[in-house]
């Protein structure tokens, strides 16, 4: 007889399968996508089973603990002045460093406090008799304002400033070391215009200038102008408001005009861009110290009775513009190159009449608008091309330089000077002690 074949029974995927199920007996899959075999994960602890649940109920509570694993843990050494306020396990050597540390920085404060303090008084004390003053450690500069960087306060300090200041621009001869020897300059016979200024400008005027104020340096070679030449004997002509001994006024004057020296120009900041004192008597050299006016575009001195060697220093200003000599009895050789390096942008310049003054005029001097001289005291030679032209032999050869640039106006004067003279009726002033120049100056 024939066997009926049996058909094979698939296998139960209900979770009460048979063994060769692919699920355990909770119905989970054995394996995991990855292959990996769910029975040998260990089971989870209760602290892990307790985290999971407050992370399901509280995210909150949970950020929070996060927040505190990644604290960084605080230096032992601080740790009870983070948490309280007070010091907590230091050394007692780390303790006495600590104090060391505190008394010296006590201590350097101290020491600039003296130092830069300028021993008080401030600058309209009298006298200065307040010596606890600070040594200068770098003499000041000329440019760009001829005051120091830094500069503390005090009657000592100004006074000790301000005259090495003023040495800087004047014959070193022509000052004393010491302020104090300043005093009573004006009674003694011996006392030099500068020594005179000085002492006007630190002691006696009304202003009390501050060594760190750019017009100091201004004020005091106008003092030194007044003394020198002219202006204290009264020599000069017109002299309104100079050195007024009883209430010196602002050179500049002030709004209005009211108290401005005659001659003196300055611009909205207060300095001098002009000296204009042509025909006035102005007598003796002039003052080297005008170095002092580093905005001055016009320093007019013609036709008056001015003497000896010109200092390159006073008319070679870097904004120096207009530079009218002419009419004296000044000497020597004109320093050209000397003056074209320091002011550039010098424009005019008349030097004609002074009989004694020579040199040799260089082709950096084509650019200048505006030149006359006494062509026979100068080389080379700049006579005119031909008895009926108006073009000299030095305009010809400015002409032949590669720039082509040359002088619009160019005079060879033939012409005489006629010293200025003092009006018969000029007030005489009072004796008083003017100055000397100190020897060699």
């Amino acid at each position: 007889s024939s066997k009926k074949k049996r058909k094979k029974k698939k296998p139960s995927s209900s979770p009460s399968g048979s063994s060769n199920s692919l699920n355990n007996t909770d119905g989970q899959p054995l394996f995991t996508k990855g292959g990996g075999d769910v029975r040998n994960k260990p089971p989870p602890s209760l602290a892990d089973i307790e985290a999971a649940r407050q992370a399901s109920v509280d995210p909150l509570r949970a950020a929070e603990a996060e927040r505190e694993n990644d604290k960084q843990k605080v230096n032992p050494k601080f740790a009870d002045l983070h948490e309280t306020g007070q010091w907590g396990g230091l050394s007692k050597w780390e303790k006495y460093g600590i104090c060391v540390l505190t008394l010296g920085v006590i201590g350097v404060a101290v020491w600039l406090g003296i130092q830069f303090g300028g021993g008080g008084g401030g600058e309209g004390t009298e006298g200065g008799e307040n010596q606890n003053t600070v040594v200068q450690t770098r003499a000041p500069t000329m440019s760009p304002s001829m005051t120091p960087t830094l500069a503390p306060t005090g009657t000592g300090y100004r006074l000790t400033t301000g005259l090495v200041m003023m040495k800087e621009i004047s014959p070193s001869i022509a000052l004393p070391n010491n302020p104090e020897a300043l005093k009573g300059a004006k009674t003694r016979s011996g006392s030099t215009p500068q020594m005179l200024a000085a002492e006007f400008i630190l002691y006696d005027d009304a202003q009390k200038l501050s060594v760190r104020d750019p017009t100091f340096l201004e004020r005091y070679a106008l003092a030194v102008f007044y003394y020198a030449n002219g202006g204290c004997s009264g020599d000069w002509i017109t002299r309104t408001n100079w050195m007024d001994p009883v209430n010196a006024t602002n050179h500049c004057g002030v709004a209005g005009g009211d108290g401005k020296w005659h001659g003196v120009f300055c611009n909205l900041q207060g300095r001098v861009t002009e000296v204009k004192m042509n025909g006035n008597y102005v007598t003796w050299k002039l003052p080297r110290e005008f170095v002092a006016f580093t905005e001055l575009s016009t320093l007019e001195v013609s036709d008056n009775r001015m003497v000896g060697e010109l200092p390159s220093e006073a008319i070679s200003m870097p904004k120096l513009f207009t530079l009218l000599l002419n009419n004296n009895d000044f000497e020597g050789v004109f320093p050209f190159d000397v003056v074209k390096q320091g002011a550039a942008s010098l424009d005019t310049l008349w030097i004609q009449e002074n009989s004694q003054l020579s040199g040799r005029v260089p082709t950096s001097f084509c650019s200048l608008g505006s030149i006359t001289l006494d062509c026979a005291n100068f080389l080379p030679q700049p006579v005119y091309v031909s008895p009926d032209s108006s073009e000299t032999t030095f305009v010809a050869d400015c002409k032949a330089e590669p720039e082509g640039i040359s002088p619009r106006e160019y005079t060879c004067n033939t012409e005489v000077g006629v010293p200025v003279e003092k009006p018969a009726d000029a007030p005489v002033p009072a004796p008083r002690i003017c100055g000397s120049p100190a020897a060699g100056t």
